[in-house]
């Protein structure tokens, strides 16, 4: 008996040996922690869905409604890198609201390299996440936008690359993204128009990525309908681009009018939108948005913004000064100064510098020597629009 065990035994052993190192196997497998991956919230539905909304939200200056929208999904994904980029974005609208104050610079290009750093770290451990590409692409690219910003062309593009070179990644991995019309419109646009007006960028242009203003357009405003996350900043570019650098007016103030119906706590898209209407010299325009300003803003309660004020009031009053209304106008000259003095780098700014401008012009029209003589000494101390600066001088000397 114990010789027939012992054969059938080892007849059945390279069976009985397979079906060990399975369950050893599996054993290993169930005891050895496997590293998750990391959760591509890009590819979620319901993300997508919380994430336009809560973009929305961050757009129309409520924070927040945007952490009420994720504080879900950071619950669920605390870890996740995209949360700093949303902290980023947040301090970049302070930024954006005040360009002439530059004490956020530091903190915000902080966080966005630490959007970056983060993003990378998670490419390192998981190559292609698509989330990763994402923030990293942006981060980068916002930075870069800030230099920008600043003029510092040359450094703008050095740092633009490495968020471009994310960018070209997340073109191979995820081709059919809408959203990356929108880099691609900003990157044909931009690689064409920069080297053409500044020569100083002409010298390091040879690493621009081929460039088609016309196309860049076209692009732009494929994405202004199409993406998903992008679909605001691509309309705002285009604006951008029609209102300062094509020339094409009608057209800003169409993209412009989009923007403040659909973000109409932003105060941003307001005084651009004021902006390009005095362009288009369409004065009783700018008294009726001004007024509508105002009256959003107290009927809702929203936070003061002197910036915003310190601007509208400015264009305001340009609207009563061609209009003929020369005592109104001096008056929304003078609230515009008086508003615009108690902000910093009052000198840098150059809505600051063209309201004692105007308001010294309207006072000497309207033969009040000593009040013009105030306002012109006020430009000509500015050192924002050198041309108005120089004229309030030369207004001094022949009062």
């Amino acid at each position: 008996m114990y010789c027939q065990f012992f054969r059938s035994s080892a007849n059945r052993s390279p069976i009985l040996w397979k079906a060990f190192l399975f369950l050893s196997v599996l054993f290993f497998l169930y005891s050895v922690p496997v590293k998750a991956q990391t959760k591509v919230l890009i590819d979620d539905r319901m993300f997508e869905i919380d994430a336009r909304m809560a973009i929305d939200s961050l757009y129309n200056r409520n924070n927040d409604g945007v952490w009420y929208l994720m504080s879900p999904w950071r619950e669920s994904y605390p870890d996740h890198p995209i949360w700093l980029l949303w902290e980023g974005m947040e301090l970049w609208w302070e930024v954006l609201d005040d360009l002439a104050n530059t004490s956020l610079d530091r903190k915000f290009i902080e966080k966005m390299m630490e959007a970056d750093f983060e993003a990378s770290r998670l490419l390192r451990r998981e190559p292609d996440h698509k989330d990763a590409l994402i923030i990293k692409a942006v981060s980068i690219s916002y930075i870069a936008r800030l230099h920008s910003n600043r003029e510092e062309w040359v450094r703008s593009l050095q740092v633009g690359r490495a968020g471009y070179q994310a960018h070209l990644r997340l073109l191979e991995v995820a081709p059919e993204l809408p959203d990356n019309l929108f880099a691609e419109g900003m990157k044909l646009y931009y690689s064409a128009y920069i080297p053409e007006t500044y020569p100083v960028v002409r010298a390091v242009s040879w690493f621009l990525p081929e460039g088609d203003r016309q196309g860049g357009i076209d692009t732009l405003r494929e994405a202004s309908q199409r993406a998903v996350f992008a679909r605001q900043e691509a309309a705002y570019f285009l604006g951008t681009i029609y209102l300062n650098y094509e020339n094409e007016f009608d057209k800003a103030k169409t993209l412009y009018k989009g923007l403040v119906d659909s973000f109409p706590d932003n105060p941003y898209y307001r005084r651009l939108y004021l902006r390009t209407l005095a362009q288009l010299f369409e004065y009783h325009e700018m008294m009726r948005f001004f007024d509508q300003t105002m009256e959003h803003w107290h009927h809702n309660n929203l936070p003061e913004n002197k910036v915003m004020e310190a601007e509208i009031w400015y264009w305001y009053g340009r609207a009563q000064y061609y209009s003929g209304l020369l005592s109104a106008s001096l008056e929304s000259f003078s609230r515009s100064v008086a508003i615009g003095s108690e902000l910093v780098n009052a000198r840098e700014r150059d809505t600051h510098t063209l309201a004692a401008f105007f308001a010294g012009r309207a006072s000497e029209q309207l033969r009040l020597q000593d009040e013009a003589r105030k306002y012109y000494a006020i430009a000509a101390a500015q050192r924002a629009v050198p041309d108005a600066s120089r004229e309030a001088r030369q207004r001094l000397r022949a009062l």
